[in-house]
Protein backbone atom coordinates (compact mmCIF):
# COMPACT_ATOMS: atom_id res chain seq x y z
CA UNK A 1 0.00 0.00 0.00
CA UNK A 2 1.24 3.47 -0.87
CA UNK A 3 0.13 6.49 1.13
CA UNK A 4 -0.52 9.76 -0.70
CA UNK A 5 -1.54 13.02 0.95
CA UNK A 6 -3.06 15.75 -1.20
CA UNK A 7 -2.42 19.01 0.63
CA UNK A 8 -2.49 22.76 0.25
CA UNK A 9 -3.00 25.82 2.42
CA UNK A 10 -4.97 27.68 -0.24
CA UNK A 11 -8.56 26.81 -1.06
CA UNK A 12 -9.85 26.36 -4.59
CA UNK A 13 -6.79 24.62 -6.03
CA UNK A 14 -8.63 21.31 -6.45
CA UNK A 15 -7.41 19.15 -3.54
CA UNK A 16 -10.67 17.24 -3.08
CA UNK A 17 -11.25 16.88 -6.82
CA UNK A 18 -7.73 15.51 -7.25
CA UNK A 19 -8.31 12.97 -4.46
CA UNK A 20 -11.51 11.66 -6.04
CA UNK A 21 -9.97 11.67 -9.52
CA UNK A 22 -6.97 9.70 -8.31
CA UNK A 23 -9.13 7.17 -6.48
CA UNK A 24 -11.30 6.77 -9.56
CA UNK A 25 -8.31 6.38 -11.87
CA UNK A 26 -6.84 3.70 -9.62
CA UNK A 27 -10.18 1.88 -9.50
CA UNK A 28 -10.43 1.84 -13.32
CA UNK A 29 -7.03 0.06 -13.33
CA UNK A 30 -8.32 -2.46 -10.75
CA UNK A 31 -6.13 -0.95 -8.02
CA UNK A 32 -7.87 -0.73 -4.61
CA UNK A 33 -8.21 2.89 -3.50
CA UNK A 34 -9.09 4.18 -0.02
CA UNK A 35 -9.93 7.88 0.20
CA UNK A 36 -9.63 9.41 3.68
CA UNK A 37 -11.63 12.60 4.22
CA UNK A 38 -9.86 14.69 6.88
CA UNK A 39 -11.11 18.15 5.93
CA UNK A 40 -13.25 20.01 8.48
CA UNK A 41 -16.14 20.09 6.02
CA UNK A 42 -18.85 17.45 6.23
CA UNK A 43 -17.94 14.43 4.10
CA UNK A 44 -20.12 13.55 1.14
CA UNK A 45 -22.33 10.45 1.04
CA UNK A 46 -21.24 7.83 -1.48
CA UNK A 47 -23.24 5.03 -3.01
CA UNK A 48 -21.77 2.43 -5.34
CA UNK A 49 -18.47 4.09 -6.17
CA UNK A 50 -15.54 2.01 -7.37
CA UNK A 51 -13.38 3.20 -4.48
CA UNK A 52 -13.82 3.33 -0.70
CA UNK A 53 -14.53 6.65 1.03
CA UNK A 54 -14.02 7.16 4.77
CA UNK A 55 -14.86 9.95 7.22
CA UNK A 56 -11.45 10.26 8.88
CA UNK A 57 -11.74 13.70 10.48
CA UNK A 58 -10.86 12.35 13.91
CA UNK A 59 -7.10 11.72 14.23
CA UNK A 60 -7.63 8.40 15.98
CA UNK A 61 -9.97 7.26 13.19
CA UNK A 62 -7.42 8.22 10.55
CA UNK A 63 -4.62 6.38 12.34
CA UNK A 64 -6.74 3.25 12.68
CA UNK A 65 -7.89 3.32 9.05
CA UNK A 66 -4.42 4.04 7.71
CA UNK A 67 -2.94 1.26 9.80
CA UNK A 68 -5.49 -1.21 8.47
CA UNK A 69 -5.22 -0.03 4.87
CA UNK A 70 -1.43 -0.16 4.82
CA UNK A 71 -1.63 -3.95 5.17
CA UNK A 72 -3.45 -4.13 1.84
CA UNK A 73 -2.54 -3.43 -1.76
CA UNK A 74 -3.40 -0.23 -3.58
CA UNK A 75 -3.47 3.46 -2.71
CA UNK A 76 -4.41 5.18 0.54
CA UNK A 77 -5.30 8.79 -0.36
CA UNK A 78 -5.57 11.46 2.34
CA UNK A 79 -7.64 14.54 1.46
CA UNK A 80 -6.11 17.15 3.74
CA UNK A 81 -7.27 20.67 4.55
CA UNK A 82 -4.76 23.48 5.00
CA UNK A 83 -3.19 25.40 7.87
CA UNK A 84 -2.84 22.47 10.29
CA UNK A 85 0.80 22.26 11.42
CA UNK A 86 0.27 19.18 13.61
CA UNK A 87 -1.34 17.34 10.72
CA UNK A 88 1.47 18.43 8.41
CA UNK A 89 3.97 16.82 10.79
CA UNK A 90 1.99 13.59 10.72
CA UNK A 91 1.87 13.68 6.92
CA UNK A 92 5.61 14.29 6.67
CA UNK A 93 6.28 11.16 8.70
CA UNK A 94 3.54 8.86 7.42
CA UNK A 95 3.03 8.98 3.63
CA UNK A 96 5.07 8.03 0.59
CA UNK A 97 4.13 11.05 -1.49
CA UNK A 98 2.86 14.54 -0.66
CA UNK A 99 1.00 15.95 -3.65
CA UNK A 100 0.29 19.68 -3.87
CA UNK A 101 -2.08 20.90 -6.60
CA UNK A 102 -1.42 24.45 -7.79
CA UNK A 103 -3.31 26.64 -10.24
CA UNK A 104 -2.04 29.38 -12.59
CA UNK A 105 -2.30 32.10 -9.98
CA UNK A 106 0.53 33.97 -8.18
CA UNK A 107 -0.90 33.38 -4.70
CA UNK A 108 -1.42 29.67 -5.37
CA UNK A 109 2.20 29.25 -6.49
CA UNK A 110 3.75 31.32 -3.68
CA UNK A 111 1.70 29.63 -0.95
CA UNK A 112 2.52 26.18 -2.34
CA UNK A 113 6.26 26.89 -2.35
CA UNK A 114 6.08 28.12 1.24
CA UNK A 115 4.07 25.06 2.27
CA UNK A 116 6.60 22.77 0.60
CA UNK A 117 9.37 24.40 2.62
CA UNK A 118 7.42 23.88 5.85
CA UNK A 119 6.71 20.23 5.05
CA UNK A 120 10.35 19.55 4.24
CA UNK A 121 11.35 21.14 7.55
CA UNK A 122 9.02 18.63 9.22
CA UNK A 123 10.86 15.84 7.43
CA UNK A 124 8.83 15.26 4.26
CA UNK A 125 11.17 13.89 1.59
CA UNK A 126 8.83 13.49 -1.35
CA UNK A 127 6.80 16.64 -1.96
CA UNK A 128 5.62 17.02 -5.55
CA UNK A 129 3.47 19.52 -7.42
CA UNK A 130 0.59 18.94 -9.82
CA UNK A 131 -0.26 21.80 -12.16
CA UNK A 132 -4.04 21.84 -12.07
CA UNK A 133 -6.72 23.52 -14.17
CA UNK A 134 -4.20 24.23 -16.92
CA UNK A 135 -5.66 25.87 -20.02
CA UNK A 136 -6.11 23.78 -23.17
CA UNK A 137 -5.14 26.83 -25.23
CA UNK A 138 -1.43 26.58 -26.05
CA UNK A 139 -0.82 30.34 -26.02
CA UNK A 140 -2.55 30.78 -22.68
CA UNK A 141 -0.75 27.75 -21.31
CA UNK A 142 2.62 29.17 -22.37
CA UNK A 143 1.73 32.48 -20.75
CA UNK A 144 0.84 30.76 -17.46
CA UNK A 145 4.17 28.94 -17.46
CA UNK A 146 6.10 32.16 -18.14
CA UNK A 147 4.19 34.17 -15.57
CA UNK A 148 3.46 31.72 -12.74
CA UNK A 149 4.74 28.17 -13.01
CA UNK A 150 8.36 29.11 -13.79
CA UNK A 151 8.95 29.39 -10.04
CA UNK A 152 8.33 25.68 -9.49
CA UNK A 153 11.41 23.41 -9.72
CA UNK A 154 10.89 21.17 -12.76
CA UNK A 155 12.00 18.03 -10.92
CA UNK A 156 9.19 18.63 -8.40
CA UNK A 157 6.39 18.67 -11.02
CA UNK A 158 4.73 15.33 -11.79
CA UNK A 159 2.50 16.68 -14.57
CA UNK A 160 -0.41 18.90 -15.49
CA UNK A 161 -4.16 18.46 -15.70
CA UNK A 162 -6.51 20.51 -17.81
CA UNK A 163 -9.70 21.95 -16.41
CA UNK A 164 -12.75 19.69 -16.81
CA UNK A 165 -15.95 21.16 -15.38
CA UNK A 166 -17.68 17.79 -14.96
CA UNK A 167 -15.14 16.77 -12.29
CA UNK A 168 -17.27 18.64 -9.75
CA UNK A 169 -19.71 15.68 -9.83
CA UNK A 170 -17.14 13.63 -7.92
CA UNK A 171 -17.30 16.09 -5.00
CA UNK A 172 -21.07 15.81 -4.70
CA UNK A 173 -23.02 13.33 -2.58
CA UNK A 174 -24.67 10.44 -4.40
CA UNK A 175 -28.43 10.85 -4.23
CA UNK A 176 -28.70 7.65 -6.28
CA UNK A 177 -26.20 4.88 -7.12
CA UNK A 178 -23.04 6.35 -8.64
CA UNK A 179 -23.09 6.46 -12.43
CA UNK A 180 -20.06 6.16 -14.65
CA UNK A 181 -18.72 9.70 -15.22
CA UNK A 182 -18.36 11.14 -18.73
CA UNK A 183 -15.37 10.01 -20.77
CA UNK A 184 -13.40 13.25 -20.26
CA UNK A 185 -13.53 12.74 -16.48
CA UNK A 186 -12.57 9.05 -16.78
CA UNK A 187 -9.69 9.90 -19.10
CA UNK A 188 -8.48 12.60 -16.71
CA UNK A 189 -8.64 10.18 -13.78
CA UNK A 190 -6.53 7.61 -15.62
CA UNK A 191 -4.02 10.29 -16.63
CA UNK A 192 -3.66 11.37 -13.01
CA UNK A 193 -3.27 7.80 -11.79
CA UNK A 194 -0.40 7.16 -14.21
CA UNK A 195 1.27 10.44 -13.20
CA UNK A 196 1.17 9.43 -9.54
CA UNK A 197 2.24 5.86 -10.31
CA UNK A 198 5.26 7.15 -12.23
CA UNK A 199 6.15 9.57 -9.43
CA UNK A 200 6.02 6.77 -6.85
CA UNK A 201 8.16 4.51 -9.02
CA UNK A 202 10.75 7.28 -9.49
CA UNK A 203 10.84 7.92 -5.74
CA UNK A 204 11.28 4.22 -5.02
CA UNK A 205 14.05 3.95 -7.60
CA UNK A 206 15.87 6.97 -6.12
CA UNK A 207 15.60 5.57 -2.60
CA UNK A 208 16.96 2.19 -3.69
CA UNK A 209 19.87 3.88 -5.45
CA UNK A 210 20.58 5.98 -2.36
CA UNK A 211 20.56 2.87 -0.17
CA UNK A 212 22.90 0.99 -2.50
CA UNK A 213 25.40 3.86 -2.39
CA UNK A 214 25.45 3.69 1.42
CA UNK A 215 26.30 -0.01 1.46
Amino acid sequence: MKGIAVVGTRGGVGKTSICHLLALGAAWKNIPAYLMHTDNREPISVNGRAYTFYDARKPETLSTLMGAAMNNDGLCIVDSGGNRPKFDKWIAESVDLVLMPITPDPESVDMALLHMQQLEEYGAKNVRFLLNMVSSNKNEQARDFRKYFYKIPEDKIIGKLKKVAAVKRLRESDTEPFKTPPSNVNNLSRTLYFMVKSALENIEESEEKEQSMKV
